[in-house]
C-alpha cells in the first residue's frame, strides 16, 4: 500500500479511536465546550506506553493523523514519545510528502500537553485551547475577534490581510463573516434573575450534578448576586472540589453568560 493509500486507510479505519478507561495521563486540544477538540489518552507500564488512544470532537481532517500517533507510541518512553515529529509520522507511513498531514498535528500537541501536566509543568485541567478559526496556520478564533474589535474591521479581506487567517487553505474564509456579524451585533437582552437561575439550575442538572454524585459528593446552588453564582459543595475532597467548580464555571460561561463567576460558599455547619 502506498503511503497515500496508507495514511486514507487510517482516515476510513483508525487505529485505537475511542475513550481509555482509567488512563495514567491525558491531553486535550482544542476546545471540547466549543465543539472542536482531541483528547489523548495514553496508559503506562512502568515507564513505558503500553497503549495510546484517543478521542476526537467536530475534527475529521485529524483522525489519520491521531490514528497514526497512537500507532507509534507503545512500546516508547514519555521522553521519546515526546520526540516525536511529523517527520516520524511520514517515515511511518513508508515516506509519506508532509503536505498530506495537517499543517498543525492535534495528537502531537495532546501528547505534549499530557507529558507537561504528568510532569506538574502545567496545571490539569487550567488549560483550555481557543477554537481554531485557521487551521493551516493555528490561529483561534479569539485572535481574530480581537483584531476585529480593536482594528474596527468590517470586510473579510481586511481580516486576512490583519491576521492571516485564511492565507492557507482558504476554507476558514467562510467563517469570517460571522464573526464579522458578531462583533456589530447588537448585546442580548438582559435576562432576570430568575430565568437566569432557572437556566443555570437546568444547566447544572443536565450536564454536572451527575459529576458530583459519581465522586460521590452535591452541588446545591445558593445564590446569584448579579454574575456571580454562590455555591455549596457537600461530600468532596479538596482537590476534586477544585477541579469540578472549575468545570461548573466553564460550562456555565459556555453555555449561559460568558461573564458568570463561580463562588464556593463555606459549607454550613452540622446542628
Amino acid at each position: 500500500m502506498d503511503p497515500r493509500a496508507l495514511l486514507e486507510d487510517h482516515r476510513r479505519h483508525p487505529r485505537h479511536l475511542g475513550k481509555m478507561l482509567n488512563p495514567t495521563l491525558s491531553g486535550d486540544v482544542g476546545s471540547i465546550l466549543a465543539g472542536d477538540a482531541l483528547r489523548l489518552y495514553l496508559r503506562l507500564e512502568g515507564e513505558r506506553i503500553s497503549e495510546a488512544r484517543f478521542q476526537v470532537f467536530n475534527a475529521s481532517e485529524q483522525v489519520a493523523a491521531a490514528s497514526v500517533v497512537c500507532e507509534l507510541l507503545p512500546g516508547r518512553t514519555l521522553a521519546e514519545a515526546q520526540r516525536l515529529t511529523a517527520a516520524d509520522l511520514c517515515q511511518h507511513l513508508g515516506g509519506l510528502d508532509p503536505c498530506e498531514l495537517p499543517a498543525f498535528i492535534w495528537a502531537l500537541e495532546a501528547l505534549r500537553v499530557a507529558i507537561a501536566s504528568w510532569n506538574g509543568e502545567l496545571p490539569e485541567g487550567d488549560e483550555e485551547f481557543a477554537p481554531l478559526l485557521c487551521r493551516c496556520h493555528g490561529i483561534a478564533e479569539d485572535t481574530v475577534r480581537e483584531s476585529i474589535r480593536i482594528m474596527g474591521l468590517s470586510e473579510v479581506q481586511a481580516v486576512v490581510d490583519a491576521t492571516g487567517a485564511g492565507t492557507g487553505c482558504g476554507s476558514c474564509r467562510a467563517d469570517i463573516p460571522r464573526l464579522l456579524n458578531a462583533a456589530v451585533a447588537p448585546p442580548p437582552p438582559r435576562r432576570g434573575r430568575i430565568a437566569l437561575l432557572k437556566q443555570i439550575a437546568r444547566v447544572v442538572e443536565q450536564r454536572l450534578q451527575s459529576e458530583f454524585a459519581a465522586h460521590g459528593g452535591r452541588l446545591e446552588l445558593w445564590d446569584l448576586d448579579g454574575e456571580r453564582l454562590r455555591v455549596r459543595c457537600h461530600g468532596l475532597s479538596d482537590e476534586q472540589r477544585r477541579s469540578l467548580l472549575t468545570q461548573l464555571e466553564r460550562v456555565l460561561r459556555a453555555e449561559v453568560a460568558a461573564g458568570l463567576t463561580v463562588e464556593e460558599l463555606a459549607a454550613a455547619p452540622s446542628a
